[in-house]
């Protein structure tokens, strides 16, 4: 007998029924299903992530309790080594109102303010020190990307123009140039003066979330809005009594940080501004630095056990300086501040590759059930090769031998496609998209350029080890069957 007899007889058996096409095909769409869905996959959440991060600072001090003043925080965190730059942040909730219907000349009342995904104006203020603040995030990459998304769309819009200028107090309140916020008043019916030459820009400017503009919305820079705001103020008998504020402000531009939740609901305005709406006018003594969070930027390639180690030690030099009795704050990396968020986008991708593994485990019971077919009706050859001299170990080593022949082309055409597919994947969208007008991906859905693909090496090798090894274990079950079949019961099957 051959030693080698097992291999050339399985490559018979195999070639000999075109049965065995279905398992190579049903490994090859798993192996090619679990490559392209995951590289889209993962390329999506890496772009959300690539968003999440641009739009989140390296740390933020939060949980600060109320009537938190800025200056003393700031020297003490500036002085820690790993500290380059602090800015002063407030966040509050209140309602935004355009003076005037944007386009005609059409009065509007508040009922009929109606933002895209945000609706009656509502939105999440942020008031920043702009001077500080694009020391530690992408304020101005925002400003840039705004106008560039809105182009993307079909809606020209000019670029804010609040930070440019030499003047420091005019960035600071993001105040608009004088001939935009003049031409601006006299077109809602404000008073302003007579002659330009005369006029000086006093709104304080408000930055919108790009996903806020829906066709019909036509702001222009330095459109008045008023914002209402609502707050808690001690009374006398030490309960807390609402008061209501309302401030004039000029829409000062569209940003765009690619984070969609940030995005659709901030609204950005000077912190001074808000810091007076709230009853903390720079011009009072008894007034404060009120802050909610301070955003921190970090010396490059913090990461690890050092940004463990520099959030407990900023959080330790915080918290002496709150009142006493405060809670204690946080500090929040980039991940923390929105873990809710990314841990959902994890869990997806873990259920939609649990989903594909699944599709792996069908493809291996086609496997099984072949291989089983096969024994069935091979028994007088398996009693044919016994009688020969067959040991039980090489008759079952030949329909092993076939699983994983059948598992292995199936691999290797699935990862080669799979490839292929992910590589084709945007110029077959876009030929699609031309020509039909149909896509595979909608573009307004995922409101991307592109499917953005990632192929990992490490996932494509587990997948091809993964598939031959459940392979193995599949074909194991029928070629153990065959290995202990008897000889003479073999012999005399009908």
């Amino acid at each position: 007998m051959i030693a080698a007899f097992s291999p050339f007889l399985s490559l018979r058996y195999l070639l000999t029924r075109k049965i065995n096409l279905l398992g190579i095909g049903g490994v090859m769409f798993a192996v090619w299903a679990m490559i392209v869905v995951d590289s889209v996959f993962t390329g999506f959440v890496s772009e959300i992530r690539r968003d999440v991060r641009n739009s989140t600072t390296d740390l933020l001090v939060t949980d600060l309790p109320h009537d938190t003043a800025y200056e003393p925080l700031r020297a003490a965190l500036e002085a820690d080594p790993d500290v380059v730059a602090t800015a002063p942040r407030l966040r509050h909730h209140g309602m935004l109102q355009a003076l005037r219907q944007p386009g005609p000349d059409r009065p509007q009342s508040s009922s009929q303010v109606d933002f895209d995904h945000t609706e009656n104006g509502f939105a999440l203020l942020l008031g920043v020190d702009p001077l500080r603040e694009e020391r530690v995030s992408g304020l101005r990459a925002w400003l840039a990307r705004g106008p560039a998304e809105l182009a993307d769309k079909g809606i020209d819009r000019a670029a804010s123009p609040v930070l440019d200028g030499d003047d420091s107090r005019r960035r600071r309140e993001l105040l608009l140039p004088d001939e935009l916020e003049w031409q601006a008043r006299r077109k809602a019916g404000l008073p302003v003066d007579r002659e330009l030459s005369e006029f000086r820009s006093s709104m304080p400017g408000v930055l919108l979330g790009w996903r806020r503009i829906r066709s019909g919305w036509f702001y222009a820079l330095g459109e008045p809005l008023d914002l209402v705001i609502a707050s808690f103020q001690p009374t006398a008998d030490g309960t807390a009594k609402v008061h209501t504020h309302a401030l004039r402000l000029a829409f000062g531009g569209w940003f765009a940080t690619g984070h969609r939740t940030f995005d659709e609901t901030t609204a950005i305005l000077p912190i001074e501004a808000l810091r007076s709406a709230l009853g903390h006018d720079a011009a009072d003594p008894a007034s404060i630095e009120l802050v909610t969070d301070i955003a921190i930027r970090l010396q490059p390639g913090l990461a690890g056990d050092r940004l463990t180690a520099c959030q407990r030690r900023l959080q330790a030099l915080v918290q002496p300086l709150l009142p006493a009795g405060s809670k204690p704050c946080n500090v929040y990396d980039w991940q923390q501040q929105n873990s809710v968020f990314l841990s959902a986008v994890a869990q997806e991708q873990a259920m939609m590759q649990f989903v594909l593994f699944v599709v792996m485990l069908v493809a291996a019971f086609v496997i099984y059930a072949t291989l089983h077919m096969m024994v069935v009706q091979k028994v007088k050859d398996i009693g044919i090769l016994a009688a020969l001299g067959g040991t039980p170990r090489s008759i079952g080593s030949v329909f092993l031998f076939g699983g994983v022949t059948v598992a292995a082309i199936g691999t290797a055409l699935g990862i080669g496609i799979g490839m292929l597919s992910v590589q084709w994947l945007n110029p077959v969208n876009d030929w699609l998209y031309a020509r039909t007008g149909a896509e595979l991906f909608p573009r307004r859905l995922f409101d991307m350029k592109a499917i953005p693909c990632q192929l990992e090496a490490s996932w494509i090798a587990t997948v091809g080890i993964g598939a031959v090894v459940l392979a193995v274990v599949t074909a194991f079950v029928p070629s153990r069957k065959a290995a202990r079949m008897n000889p003479v019961l073999a012999l005399s099957h009908e």
